[in-house]
């Protein structure tokens, strides 16, 4: 610089004139570039002009929304107590959320708050990085649409997006946020009800998210957490993806097509704990959204599932099936200690695996009352059942109606016996556990009362003690 004639950095700005050409460092690719035009200094253009940053910048931080989210918050961030905020938003309010998170966390660390502490309700068009860094406990609901990088670094929040209630369009068929969201997002969940830009879920590493459609490269460089996309992809999808899974609606069945299988395999869903992550999670996205598309597929959720594809990395899949093998194994390994006789824990524990097995014996005997209808013909299964304990409390939904059949007239005539063939004891037993006691005149419709009997008395003393003299001596009585 002093060679130069320069004493600081700032006189040095613009001069390009002391700038010289390697001419032995020109190729056949470089010989026709010229770049004097770009090189021209601004102060040869214009007499006066800065050529350097001569004042400060003023960014206008005393007027940003999240000051107010601050302000209306008070009550969350210095007693914990849950608050609700309403605003609106225009497109130049950027990087909203982001310092209400470090409000949060600079009072409580890392974990932050419990989840839905502070729900702010926000209306508009939001700008760059909507809810970035957002910190657990804090819920932003937006009505509207949001630019590119909607929630970067989030750190725990949650995030919803919606189109405005009274939109006549369809939600799945139009974007409705920016390029890259979720960059390098650590953790949280986020729920939109539209299709995202390019790049979505680009380096995340912890966020569960659903989207309703993804541009080109979507879950790029992805490392970890869950996306479950419900409707069409870009193509590039999943590219470099090294941990974390996708799983996405291939309605069209074209996404084979638009995946990098470089470094991942796709599979159908199988698992039934995954089908019900899955399930939960389209359950969620309705429930926060009010999405249409969400709606439709769990009215027929069996029939969409065939159509889900999981995309997963293989060496992930390789670290999963390692852990869960050592896991097993462990549990395998363990070897508990045989309990002293007379000791309190011994007790405690003979109790717990008597209440487990009498409550796996009352399963069983549920599943064996709802097959009455098929086996009431066969004796031996019918006095076996008899012996069961019958549920009194929910014994009119459980237990099949059995009504008293009506004898032929050319039988009748022939014996003094009933008009209608009589149920035997078991069968009055079940039908006495349906009567409900319920003081109206319903059983003595056209149907009748299964018994043939008008005392809900009577009912009663059937189903605990059974069609006899004792049951009887008190309406003798």
């Amino acid at each position: 610089m002093a060679k130069l004639g320069y004493r600081t950095i700032n006189e040095m700005v613009g001069h390009t004139e002391v700038l010289k050409t390697r001419d032995d460092l020109r190729n056949a690719k470089t010989e026709n570039i010229d770049l004097s035009l770009i090189l021209t200094p601004a102060h040869t253009l214009r007499s006066g002009v800065a050529t350097y940053n001569v004042r400060k910048q003023d960014h206008k931080l005393h007027v940003r929304l999240d000051n107010k989210l601050i302000s209306e918050s008070e009550l969350a961030l210095e007693k914990g107590l849950p608050c609700r905020i309403e605003c609106d938003i225009v497109n130049t309010d950027r990087a909203l959320g982001a310092t209400l998170s470090y409000q949060v966390s600079k009072r409580y660390g890392e974990k932050g708050l419990p989840q839905d502490t502070i729900h702010a309700n926000i209306r508009g068009s939001a700008g760059q990085t909507f809810g970035a860094f957002l910190a657990p406990g804090i819920t932003l609901e937006l009505e509207g649409d949001a630019n590119d990088y909607v929630g970067k670094g989030l750190s725990g929040g949650r995030l919803i997006v919606y189109p405005p209630r009274t939109a006549v369009f369809k939600a799945e068929e139009n974007v409705i946020v920016g390029n890259t969201c979720l960059y390098g997002a650590t953790g949280g969940t986020c729920f939109f009800r539209g299709v995202a830009a390019e790049r979505f879920a680009v380096r995340n590493s912890g966020v569960t998210a659903v989207v309703e459609g993804v541009g080109d490269h979507g879950c790029e460089y992805m490392t970890g957490g869950r996306v479950l996309v419900l409707g069409n992809t870009g193509r590039n999808f999943a590219a470099g993806m090294s941990g974390g899974i996708a799983y996405v609606l291939d309605i069209h069945q074209d996404f084979a097509g638009k995946v990098n299988q470089e470094m991942v395999e796709i599979s159908g869903l199988d698992d039934p704990q995954e089908i019900a992550f899955v399930r939960g999670l389209i359950e969620d996205h309705h429930h926060y959204t009010g999405s249409e598309l969400a709606a439709r597929i769990l009215l027929d959720f069996n029939r969409a599932l065939p159509r889900f594809v999981k995309v997963l990395p293989t060496d992930y899949k390789r670290v999963m099936l390692e852990e869960a093998k050592k896991q097993a194994e462990a549990k395998k390994a363990e070897y508990p200690l045989p309990i002293l006789p007379g000791n309190a824990v011994r007790d405690l524990h003979e109790e717990s695996k008597k209440s487990v097995h009498d409550k796996e014996a009352k399963e069983a005997k549920k599943d064996q009352l709802m097959d009455i209808e098929e086996s009431i013909q066969d004796g031996a299964a019918e006095k076996k059942r008899s012996a069961l304990v019958l549920d009194k409390t929910k014994g009119f939904m459980k237990y099949q109606r059995r009504a008293e059949k009506y004898r032929s007239a050319k039988t009748r005539v022939r014996d003094w016996a009933e008009l209608s063939t009589r149920l035997n004891e078991d069968e009055l037993k079940y039908q006495t556990a349906r009567c409900m006691d319920c003081g109206v005149p319903f059983c003595q419709s056209d149907t009748g009362c299964p018994i043939s009997n008008i005392i809900p008395k009577w009912n009663e003393l059937v189903f605990q003690v059974g069609a006899n003299r004792e049951s009887s001596a008190p309406l003798r009585s």
